[in-house]
């Protein structure tokens, strides 16, 4: 399992293919396996997230947010080794948030916004298969475009005016990583539970985004290769150890980008967002 934006990116835009020529779902599919070196299946995800916006230097506070979101995309989950699942799931995706869907606090405060995101991902995992329930911890990285407004913004200074206006109006480039479980029954119906931590620039500068990128998919790539060397010797603790360490890697670097969009070189400070999120996903 390695992450790649052209593995991922380039197979995934079939996807539009499948919607717009249904007939054709068996010849795609087979592309798809052949592609991605997998049994992939279609499947469709609904979820609902309860997030927050940070920015380190805005001098106001940010409402919480509700969010909706959908995925479609293709999942492969197949035997590893003895009891152990590896997981590998593309996919696109699109959501819409605001602190109308707020459905848990009691009383908004703060600047109130709304968000609309797409963008596609990849998550990979380890996991056990407990007589027919698939449990799946896993890791997920998306690469996401963010139209961040404000709705209700009165009364706030002239600098964080000025932090606001640098994202209105358009779709902002960005990135986020997510840690989370997917409980699966009779390998179709699921339920996940997630922690998403996602970074939205303020502009896209592309070389010193380069350089944090490799610098990141690096990291990442050898945290997998040792976390999975630790799967094959260790079936039991590999999956947990998996999880732990990569997602652990990736909420690391992620700090640094809360400060430094393209951390470690010296950059803007980015928004940020933090989301709690709960879903239900069907596989065909």
């Amino acid at each position: 399992m390695r992450e790649s934006i052209l593995k991922v990116g380039m197979p995934v835009l079939l996807l539009l293919a499948v919607t717009l020529q249904a007939q054709e779902e068996k010849d795609v599919g087979s592309y798809v396996d052949w592609a991605w070196q997998g049994e992939f299946k279609p499947y469709f995800e609904f979820s609902y997230g309860y997030a927050e916006p940070m920015h380190k230097l805005f001098e106001s506070e940010f409402a919480r947010i509700g969010t909706y979101e959908v995925k479609i995309g293709y999942s492969d989950i197949s035997p590893f080794k003895k009891y152990i699942l590896g997981m590998d799931e593309r996919y696109l995706f699109g959501s819409y948030s605001n602190t109308d869907f707020n459905h848990i606090d009691s009383e908004l405060t703060g600047v109130t916004t709304e968000a609309t995101k797409f963008g596609f991902g990849n998550r990979l995992g380890f996991g056990y298969d407990i007589g027919g329930i698939q449990l799946l911890p896993y890791n997920q990285i998306q690469y996401v475009w963010t139209k961040f407004d404000p709705v209700d913004s009165t009364g706030i200074s002239d600098e964080d005016r000025k932090i606001l206006d640098r994202y209105a109006g358009a779709f902002r480039f960005g990135h986020s990583g997510e840690a989370g479980v997917k409980l699966q029954f009779a390998k179709t119906l699921a339920i996940t539970v997630g922690y998403e931590f996602a970074v939205i620039y303020p502009r896209h500068i592309f070389w010193p985004w380069l350089g944090s990128h490799i610098i990141q998919d690096a990291a990442l790539g050898i945290v997998s290769t040792f976390s999975e060397d630790i799967v094959n010797s260790s079936p039991f603790f590999g999956p947990l150890m998996y999880f732990v360490l990569k997602n652990g890697v990736a909420y690391a670097m992620y700090q640094g980008y809360k400060d430094k969009m393209n951390w470690p070189f010296d950059s803007e400070t980015p928004v940020t967002m933090e989301t709690f999120k709960i879903g239900a996903s069907l596989t065909f």
